[in-house]
């Protein structure tokens, strides 16, 4: 067999054994009529069988199709008969022999369940094989045993069992289809609460500019005007005020009389110690004269004018 044509057969079987199962060693159902067909080009039958799967094969003939062989009046019907003896027998379900090929259709049914080859000559069977998925037809052909190309049937059958095996299940459509109406119900709940606020909508607050700050101004304090019978008043506030102003505090004086030294030098008669005392009291009553007219004169100044 020449290399390009083995290689299309290899793949071929390799498109069949990962969409439809199959397994070494493949199980090829003959036909009676192929069986005639090797005979007649004198083909070792097994031999060329097992080249067109490019693997080990099991032959497979029913009870039916030897039945046909005997009743042959072909000239080769001696050569299959013989080749018919090295081929394990396949139970049929027919009591009475019936046709090589009708039993085969019949086993065959709507599926290949048993994963068969089937080596057929007649071009009536080999077209309803097509109809089903995942068969290899084999027949006869200028002393060549060929393999059929995978018929549509097959190709679609697989791309849907792919589907299926990548797709969800039944029970798994209809429960997603559970899980969204629970999720639309919710959302419509949502929608239900949510209140709308009449009138425009606020601008967002990252988009508002700042307002600038305004500066500081001192605020200046006014005192009232003095009425003509407040004028005492008047001026004792605006001395008041204006010793706030420049923080002056009344002094004490160091010495008094009230020290309890002074108080014990007055009392002992000391005439040193009360010239001192009356000293001190002249003073002090000359600094506080000094500190009133200070201060009467600050107030006069400050005071407002009527």
């Amino acid at each position: 067999m020449r290399a390009k044509r083995a290689k299309s057969y290899r793949k071929a079987m390799q498109f069949y054994q990962q969409a439809f199962g199959f397994r070494e060693p493949y199980q090829i159902l003959v036909s009676p009529d192929f069986i005639l067909a090797g005979a007649s080009k004198q083909l070792p039958v097994k031999a060329r069988l097992e080249e067109a799967v490019q693997g080990q094969a099991k032959f497979l003939v029913t009870h039916c199709g030897i039945s046909e062989l005997l009743k042959s009046t072909s000239n080769f019907r001696a050569q299959a008969i013989t080749a018919s003896k090295e081929f394990e027998k396949r139970r049929c379900p027919h009591q009475e022999p019936v046709p090589g090929l009708d039993c085969i259709k019949e086993i065959m049914g709507n599926e290949n369940k048993n994963n068969y080859c089937v080596a057929v000559q007649d071009n009536d069977l080999r077209a309803t094989l097509r109809t089903v998925p995942g068969v290899p037809i084999l027949h006869v052909k200028q002393s060549v045993v060929v393999l059929e190309r995978k018929s549509q049937v097959a190709k679609d059958a697989s791309k849907q069992m792919e589907q299926d095996k990548l797709g969800l299940t039944e029970l798994e459509r209809s429960m997603l289809r559970a899980v969204k109406k629970q999720a639309k119900e919710a959302k419509g709940e949502k929608r239900k609460k949510k209140k709308k606020t009449a009138g425009p909508k606020a601008p967002n607050p990252l988009s508002i500019k700042k307002a600038a700050k305004k500066p500081q101004t001192a605020k200046t304090t006014t005192t009232p005007a003095s009425k003509p019978g407040q004028a005492e008043k008047g001026v004792g506030s605006a001395t008041i005020s204006a010793m706030a102003v420049l923080g002056t505090k009344r002094s004490r004086p160091e010495d008094d009389t009230s020290t309890p030294t002074k108080k014990a030098a007055i009392a002992s008669g000391n005439p040193a110690a009360s010239e001192d005392v009356v000293k001190h009291k002249r003073k002090r009553n000359r600094s506080a004269k000094n500190r009133a007219t200070e201060k009467d004169s600050v107030a006069v100044s400050q005071a407002p004018s009527s």
